[in-house]
């Protein structure tokens, strides 16, 4: 592992992955597409204010020292660079989570989303301490308990987020995600939990109260992530962002979190390894011992706790755009 000096000219530095390697052995190794990242690349060394003049503004970003290529599938790309057809587009949407519809959203304690792996610990975590009640754990595998909930759509409070600038702005350009990739780690977690198509996300026309609902059904897992060691990918449905603003009643903020033009939104939560579920009268399972935390007391708690954490990865399927999504996977041990 080295760094490549890339103060002079444009250096190409290509290796062949294991598959390429194999593939040029066999004779029919060739390349017909290819990925762009900035992986890397400090943005921050931009200098608009340099005193040579415009030409140096990018000459800190252009000579910055990168790490020659690796030969792992999973290792040089990790940001990838997006193609738009639209040369002209002046927003693009971001995934944002959401903590204040009504949809039985999963509320963060500190900045980890907790997820009981039984009912007996997603009733200890309710009842004090510093989880305060149910809505800051959700009780894993079930269809009826808190879930994540992340928008797709402008932050931005530029546009009216209405019904029509919704159409120009994000249906026009093809910027609505149907869908959404789940990334999980497979050794943890067996498969996500996904809103149904009769899920809705909207407010009433008239009176601007929240009607929002999700249906959730549990979901397969497709295939590992070839760029991810141990995850796995699924796809969950995208609702359509009803939440429109009214000249009337405004709109209200107790039921999305983006300021702009919405596109959908999805619910997530998880089916968790059968191993990970004992009870407190159960076998402890030794990847709590190999991967997380064992016997560990909380503020406000006597009892103890197992618990592993672990990071999904929600990427929406037509504009890539993706948010990560801090899980702690939680088990009750005992009373103290």
């Amino acid at each position: 592992m080295a760094f490549l000096d890339n103060s002079g000219d444009i250096i190409l530095d290509a290796v062949l992955t294991d598959l390429g390697r194999k593939r040029m052995a066999q004779g029919n190794f060739r390349i017909t597409k290819f990925g762009l990242g900035d992986d890397e690349i400090a943005y921050d060394l931009y200098n608009k204010d340099h005193p040579s003049g415009s030409a140096y503004y990018d000459l800190e970003v252009l000579q910055q020292p990168i790490l020659e290529a690796f030969t792992a599938t999973n290792a040089n790309i990790n940001y990838g660079l997006l193609s738009y057809t639209k040369v002209d587009l002046l927003y693009l949407p971001v995934l944002v989570e959401n903590q204040v519809c009504n949809a039985l959203p999963l509320l963060k304690t500190g900045s980890v989303y907790h997820l009981a792996v039984n009912n007996e610990t997603y009733d200890k975590l309710g009842s004090n301490g510093v989880f305060k009640s149910t809505k800051y754990v959700a009780s894993a595998g079930t269809f009826n308990s808190n879930r994540i909930v992340v928008e797709s759509g402008f932050d931005s409070s530029e546009l009216t987020a209405d019904k029509a600038t919704q159409q120009a702005y994000l249906g026009s350009n093809n910027l609505i995600d149907n869908n959404f990739n789940v990334y999980f780690d497979n050794r943890f977690l067996t498969a996500p939990i996904g809103p149904k198509g009769s899920s809705r996300f909207k407010n009433n026309n008239a009176t601007g109260a929240d009607e929002t609902v999700f249906h959730l059904e549990g979901v397969t897992a497709n295939s590992s992530a070839a760029f991810l060691d141990n995850y796995s990918t699924a796809t969950i449905r995208g609702i359509l962002n009803e939440v429109y603003y009214n000249t009337v009643f405004s709109e209200y903020p107790n039921i999305t979190a983006l300021q702009g033009p919405r596109g959908t939104v999805t619910a997530l939560n998880f089916n968790v390894d059968t191993g990970l579920t004992a009870t407190s009268t159960g076998t402890r399972d030794v990847k709590y011992s190999l991967y997380g935390k064992t016997d560990q007391t909380f503020s406000g708690y006597t009892q103890k706790f197992d618990f592993i954490d672990t990071m999904v990865v929600l990427q929406g399927s037509t504009t890539s755009m993706q948010i990560q999504l801090p899980i702690r996977i939680i088990r009750y041990v005992s009373a103290s």
